[in-house]
């Protein structure tokens, strides 16, 4: 019997309750808008919010970022509100979300330049990969809901708004940490589902 975790319900409960019924108002309100055109402008918020990371620092930057990020569902919601569901749509959506979230890191790092937000920058990218390969070799990733993206990117919202009383260069190696261990959580989960030698 499979398990659900806490963080699934949690998400399931958000899509269902939240996620879809916000994307159904989009579709109708927005017909002529597709769920592509919704992941270009997703991409081109996180990239004006890097910039905006630049510009203001990072305690602004991170208003920035939370709007930016708000997009990273929306354009999801719409496909399942059209059934228009598409592998290029969903390869789309991965890609902009990893660059998007690649440029936050930069951002952050030209602002607050050491070696955590690199580690933590790297970590992040490790974590989506194995999730990614790991599903392409068949694989099932149930682990790692919380500490996925959306997870990574609240926490590192919450730790730029933190910035000018608590150094992000120290705070970011929490999210390094978590990062790691939601690797070694997934790898654990991969290696328990290889065939038998």
């Amino acid at each position: 019997m499979k398990t659900v975790t806490l963080d699934k319900r949690v998400s399931d409960y958000f899509r269902n309750n939240v996620n879809d019924k916000v994307g159904q108002f989009l579709s109708i309100t927005f017909p002529k808008i597709s769920a592509n055109k919704w992941t270009t402008m997703g991409f081109l918020a996180a990239l004006g919010a890097s910039f905006f990371i630049v510009w203001r620092g990072l305690f602004w930057g991170s208003f920035a970022v939370m709007v930016s990020s708000s997009f990273d569902w929306i354009d999801g919601a719409v496909a399942r509100a059209r059934q228009k569901e598409s592998r290029f749509g969903a390869l789309l959506d991965d890609l902009t979300d990893r660059l998007g979230e690649f440029f936050y890191f930069i951002a952050i790092y030209l602002v607050r330049p050491s070696i955590a937000v690199l580690i933590a920058g790297f970590t992040s990218f490790l974590v989506s990969y194995v999730k990614a390969d790991g599903e392409r070799r068949g694989f099932t990733i149930s682990y790692g809901e919380s500490t996925g993206r959306s997870g990574r990117i609240i926490l590192l919202i919450i730790l730029m708004i933190l910035s000018p009383w608590v150094s992000i260069s120290s705070t970011l190696w929490l999210l390094a940490a978590l990062n790691i261990f939601t690797i070694v959580r997934r790898g654990k989960e991969i290696y328990q589902q290889r065939p038998p030698q």
